[in-house]
């Protein structure tokens, strides 16, 4: 059944054994991917993680070979993992298939599906409902950011001043993926410095991360490889996480295919800032990189960045290669592509 998160929005994860079922749904990513980790933390015992965890996405696989794998019994361990990725993407058949299963579970399994929504109207999860644990995950509002920011904090071992919690929240905004890994560079910086003030924000947050993310996108709408695997390179090197990079990467190139789309209409920047939800000074870039966009280049790199998430979550492959690789992809000639 389901549990009530409470101020911990992962408490039902924490709790107890780890349940047969879970089902982590919403908008949120970073807290969706977060879930996963502490599962797999609680479910799989490193030595043998190999032997018994198997992943599994919501278009490519079948009811039958979820249910099979659910069905395996573990090697060398108390307990498998099977992680199911875009759960709702998967047919409605495919969800009936598993009814029966999700019925019965196997307690030798944790079967987790991910998703942004759940239609609890369908038999299949009316069905999961008495024996899964179903969490929703959605942005925080506002107000939630700061004690996101303590928690975070707290669990590196540190403190902020008031001053220094208002300068990260503001500067960053509601992008926990970006809040933690501020807070986790802010950590390092102290030392044995135990609390972290304005003057640790102000040097290590304030005047980096945003430039180099928006220079990042800038260069690769503008087919700028050099600048783009420079800048893909010191972002690495200052730790910047690979999925957050593509996350971000992505969304630069949605707002480049709604910039071309708005320019048969209007070219007027300041109706496609309020568009966009964005200043008008960073419309400018965006309308002279949109204008180059098409409709064949805009699905290439949308598969391109669908490639490099996937990747990035289950190859072995080192994140910088992965990300090289989708760079190169990103910023190829027309000519090249055709080639």
């Amino acid at each position: 059944m389901a549990r009530p998160s409470g101020s911990d929005p992962l408490a039902p994860l924490r709790e107890g054994e780890p349940g047969p079922l879970y089902f982590l749904h919403g908008k949120e990513r970073y807290l969706l991917d977060r879930a996963v980790d502490l599962l797999r933390t609680r479910v799989l015992d490193p030595r043998t993680r190999d032997f018994n965890y198997e992943l599994f996405y919501g278009k490519e696989a079948g009811a039958s070979r979820i249910v099979q794998a659910a069905r395996t019994l573990p090697m060398m361990a108390k307990r498998r993992l099977i992680l199911v990725r875009d759960a709702d993407e998967m047919k409605a058949d495919e969800l009936s298939g598993m009814v029966s299963y999700v019925s019965d579970p196997a307690p030798e399994s944790c079967v987790v599906f991910v998703g942004e929504k759940a239609d609890m109207r369908m038999k299949f999860f009316t069905a999961f409902k008495k024996h899964g644990v179903f969490v929703k995950l959605e942005p925080l509002y506002e107000r939630q950011l700061p004690d996101f920011v303590r928690g975070e904090a707290k669990a590196r071992g540190v403190t902020f001043s008031p001053d220094a919690l208002r300068m990260v929240v503001d500067e960053i905004g509601a992008e926990l993926g970006q809040l933690a890994d501020a807070v986790e560079r802010l950590a390092l910086h102290a030392g044995e410095r135990k609390q972290i003030g304005a003057e640790d924000v102000d040097k290590v947050i304030a005047t980096t991360r945003q430039r180099s993310v928006f220079e990042l996108a800038n260069a690769v709408g503008e087919r700028d490889r050099g600048r783009a695997l420079a800048i893909l390179s010191s972002m690495m090197g200052a730790r910047e996480s690979g999925v957050r990079i593509v996350a971000m990467l992505a969304r630069h190139v949605r707002q480049l295919w709604t910039v071309s789309e708005l320019l048969q209409k209007t070219r007027d920047k300041f109706e496609i800032a309020q568009a966009l939800g964005i200043p008008p000074f960073f419309v400018d870039d965006m309308m002279r990189q949109a204008r180059t966009l098409d409709r064949e280049r805009a699905a290439r790199m949308h598969d391109a960045l669908y490639r490099a998430d996937k990747n990035l979550k289950s190859s072995r492959l080192e994140d910088a290669r992965i990300l090289e690789g989708l760079i190169l992809e990103l910023t190829r000639s027309e000519a090249r592509g055709r080639a």
